[in-house]
């Protein structure tokens, strides 16, 4: 159960941190140097595919509880910084077996961080989703995308290689009783084909023009505003609502998968083109999304895609606009001196000021941090 006392600035702090580390936390280290193959887009990636199998199996007779996936995620994603990092899951089975060292101990060190870093009702509340049939759906969703991944690396004559891809494989089996996984598990066929092509949102850098120190993609913006919708929606709304503004903050801009994207000061600034590109996306996405799924897993995402657009606009746009920030955040803890992220943070904090956009008052504290410590990280030397 939800305690909205827990949710404070401290917790938001932390979670932020949570971001920015995903972020950093590169993966398969002994094939490639490639910062697009991060956590953060690992993460995003692995709600997109979790949401498409749990449709799936929702339309195949099973009872989804859709609240507990955004706490999975939350979880998952203490985990992966503070407790497994990027150590593969054979290595650590084998240490364990050594140590006589059971699995649930890493899950006890999870708990104690998240309790450490926010507080022990948070805690309880993310980690409902532990044990559930949510969390079997989204392991399930995480070896897809895995393998998605994988085949897109290419290291294929190495035996490194193959022994990683008949792991995967395998894994991937033990989850043919949750209805979808066989099916999205054929290489060829639509589904894995539909994961292939979203995962290049990876490739597509937000700060491209400008001198940035961390490579923050379109994919793990997906998961930025996921997050900090739910979390808006958990101050707003009930947990099941808080959880479609998740999924709504995860597909928001699925649709540059195929139609990349313009500049906000282009976007809006020349009349017209905002529409143009908004039926333009419509467009790609029938052809080349949804005209391709089931008909049922695509009406569920079009209604999400018409709810953030009309009745959840006002708190989805805020959120994406405050993950934008902490992206800016992000680069001037990196070190940049590039004065655009600072105006990037100030722009979005006009339109604050001027009722543009509103954030409830919590989200409006971070924002201010934001604020407050980019115009500290770079200051003018004109």
């Amino acid at each position: 159960m939800f305690k909205k006392e827990c949710l404070n600035l401290s917790t938001l702090k932390a979670l932020n941190e949570i971001l920015k580390r995903l972020n950093c936390l590169r993966r398969w280290t002994s094939f490639i140097k490639d910062d697009t193959y991060n956590e953060l887009a690992k993460q995003g990636f692995n709600c997109i595919a979790a949401y498409l199998l749990a449709s799936y199996a929702e339309e195949n007779g099973k009872i989804i509880h859709w609240e507990n996936f955004p706490k999975i995620a939350l979880y998952r994603a203490f985990k992966k910084v503070y407790v497994s990092f990027d150590t593969p899951e054979h290595i650590n089975n084998q240490v364990c077996e050594i140590g006589n060292i059971e699995k649930e101990a890493f899950d006890e060190k999870t708990k104690e961080y998240i309790t450490e870093l926010t507080n022990e009702d948070f805690c309880n509340f993310i980690c409902e989703g532990l044990n559930t049939y949510e969390m079997e759906i989204y392991k399930a969703a995480t070896k897809l995308t895995s393998k998605v991944e994988l085949s897109a690396i290419g290291k294929r004559s190495t035996l490194e290689y193959f022994e990683k891809k008949f792991e995967i494989q395998k894994s991937i089996k033990n989850f043919y009783y949750i209805p979808g996984v066989k099916v999205f598990n054929k290489f060829y066929r639509t589904y894995f084909r539909r994961f292939k092509k979203i995962s290049k949102l990876r490739n597509q850098n937000r700060w491209s023009v400008y001198p940035y120190l961390l490579n923050c993609s379109v994919l793990g913006h997906l998961l930025d505003t996921a997050i900090f919708s739910y979390l808006i929606g958990l101050q707003n709304f009930d947990e099941r609502v808080a959880a479609m503004m998740f999924f709504m903050g995860i597909f928001h801009d699925l649709g540059e998968v195929w139609t990349t994207d313009y500049p906000s000061p282009i976007k809006y600034g020349i009349p017209g083109l905002k529409k143009a590109v908004d039926i333009f996306e419509e467009i790609m996405l029938n052809k080349h999304f949804f005209s391709k799924i089931s008909s049922y897993i695509a009406e569920h995402i079009r209604n999400l895609l018409k709810e953030k657009e009309s009745t959840f606009h006002k708190w989805i746009k805020p959120a994406d606009m405050l993950a934008a920030d902490s992206e800016c955040w992000r680069q001037c803890r990196a070190g940049t001196r590039d004065p655009y992220f600072k105006e990037a943070i100030e722009k979005f904090d006009k339109q604050l000021s001027d009722n543009v956009y509103q954030l409830p008052p919590l989200f409006q504290e971070l924002h201010d941090y934001y604020l407050r410590y980019a115009k500290f990280a770079i200051r003018d030397i004109d």
